[in-house]
């Protein structure tokens, strides 16, 4: 079928199915980060972070419980005086993702200027809701890698079809960059379940709160990424709302907006902006220094994609000399990981995965086809653990946001640590969509006071009361070694889960996760 056939084909279905779509290739204004702040906050606690730091240290913070991750978000975004520059692959809607939508704009009304890059996959974000708010003052959103069809069932099925490749490349990365001074980075979307605030799981996650000469680093990134043509001004997503229209959406959104805060007037989560002068004095003395490397995928959508995060980790120097320690919430390794895992451990290096076990996992039909690669890894070395979906009182507190509990805890935390030296943390999985078809980003630290942390953060996520150690008996059959003793299964949350993953075994989409 010749590609003229192929178009005219397209605009009859879209027609018959009655597709609503976007405008093609809209103007947008190519714009970069601005300068760092000189004064206020950020500014101030800044300089007295790096007030002992060498020439090209930046300072870090490991972010582990997820209260503290959304109260960080909130404290750069309340504290900003000049910009706001915001990349996430998702941003719910629910009480979190409103409350910091709200402290943006309450941000904008303070004359900060905000950029907003969502990817497009995740639905959250209506069509209508990107243009309300990107119409706004100070700020501009844009969606990352949008199909022009965007209702229809006919029209969208043609239009996946037809462009499956380029549509498939999703923007995975994340980070938060705030007056050119402060930023946040590392596995968390915005959600409930990424701040402790969901009732069906809280995530076990990781970011990093930094500042210091990186931040020139990220906002380079930012811009590359701000200004692709992948992106799509938000404002042309849908049509002009007339002032009338326009209030009752807002009106609606505020409502929902009251009513949220019957959840968080019962956490420690800050409902309207604070001073949080007191946070930020503090920081001299959590905040451990290191010299960082940013590493990104380009954001190109279409042909060979230009460079990829996992070529420039091959191309590195980077090299243990006794151990690597890896923990990823997805675990589909390849051949070559498989081959270097042999050779590292022949070599009389350790090399150790800490995944989750299928009743931490919140994706089940990812977990079918991590767990035919079990008994490679341990074949070829590897000591290999699996996070428990009900961990203990002490490591479940890092995860639920008083008074919630959910039903279970996610592990969703992206990291590596290369002997007591090198951390390795950002967006990567180790599976084939992050590897092979997402952008991802990710942070090369040098800094052994933040490996010693990151190890410390290790050994009690494998210990028994929250991990299984998964082994091979005399018999080669596979067996999981908790406090609770050893199983002869996997161990799940409940059988209907079980044959989920049976289910999701025999489906041929390995590739795609």
């Amino acid at each position: 079928m010749n590609s003229g056939i192929r178009i005219s084909i397209g605009v009859v279905l879209l027609v018959v199915a009655g597709c609503a779509h976007i405008p093609e290739s809209p103007d947008k204004l190519v714009s970069y980060s601005q300068p760092e702040a000189g004064a206020g906050i950020l500014a101030d606690s800044s300089k007295a972070v790096l007030s002992g730091a060498k020439k090209n240290e930046s300072a870090f913070m490991l972010i582990q419980r997820n209260v503290d991750a959304l109260n960080w978000r909130l404290a750069l975004i309340d504290s900003a005086q000049q910009s706001i520059d915001l990349q996430v692959y998702i941003w719910s809607n629910d009480e979190s993702g409103r409350l910091m939508l709200d402290r943006i704009i309450a941000a904008t009304e303070r004359g900060v200027q905000v950029r907003l890059l969502v990817d497009d996959m995740p639905k959250d974000w209506t069509d209508k809701g990107t243009a309300l708010v990107a119409r706004l003052p100070n700020i501009q959103l844009r969606r990352f890698n949008p199909g022009r069809v965007r209702k229809g069932l006919i029209g969208r099925a043609f239009q996946m079809s037809t462009q499956f490749s380029t549509l498939n490349r999703r923007m995975h990365n994340k980070q938060l960059l705030v007056d050119g001074q402060w930023g946040i980075v590392g596995g968390r979307n915005i959600g409930n379940p990424y701040f402790g605030l969901s009732s069906k799981y809280n995530n076990r996650d990781l970011d990093l709160l930094l500042t210091g000469p990186i931040m020139e680093d990220l906002a380079i990134d930012f811009d590359e990424y701000w200004n692709a043509p992948a992106t799509y001004p938000g404002e042309a997503m849908f049509k002009e709302l007339s002032p009338e229209e326009s209030k009752k959406a807002w009106d609606r959104y505020y409502t929902v907006l009251l009513a949220d805060q019957d959840l968080l007037k019962q956490t420690t989560i800050p409902i309207e902006a604070v001073d949080w002068s007191e946070f930020f004095k503090a920081m001299p003395q959590k905040m451990v220094p290191g010299v960082a490397e940013s590493m990104k995928d380009t954001p190109e959508v279409e042909g060979d994609r230009g460079i990829r995060l996992v070529d420039q980790l091959g191309q590195s120097d980077l090299k243990s000399r006794y151990q690597t320690s890896v923990i990823t919430p997805y675990m589909i390794p390849s051949k070559e990981l498989i081959s270097d895992v042999e050779k590292t451990t022949k070599e009389g290096r350790k090399a150790r995965f800490l995944v989750p076990s299928m009743e931490s996992n919140n994706h089940t039909m990812a977990h079918s086809h991590y767990k035919k690669y079990r008994k490679k890894l341990l074949n070829a070395g590897a000591e290999l653990y699996e996070f428990r979906g009900e961990p203990s009182a002490a490591l479940r507190a890092y995860s639920d946001t008083p008074p919630v509990k959910s039903k279970f805890i996610s592990l969703h935390t992206k990291g590596f640590v290369l002997d007591d030296h090198w951390v390795l943390l950002g967006s990567l999985n180790v599976d084939p969509r992050s590897i092979d078809i997402n952008t991802e980003h990710m942070l090369v630290i040098d800094s052994p006071k933040l490996a010693a942390e990151m190890l410390a953060d290790y050994e009690t996520m494998i210990a028994p009361e929250n991990a299984w150690a998964v082994t091979l008996n005399e018999k080669g059959k596979l067996r999981w070694t908790s406090a609770e003793g050893e199983v002869k299964k996997q161990p799940a949350r409940s059988y209907g889960q079980r044959w989920k993953d049976r289910f999701w075994r025999w489906m041929p989409v390995e590739s795609q996760l």
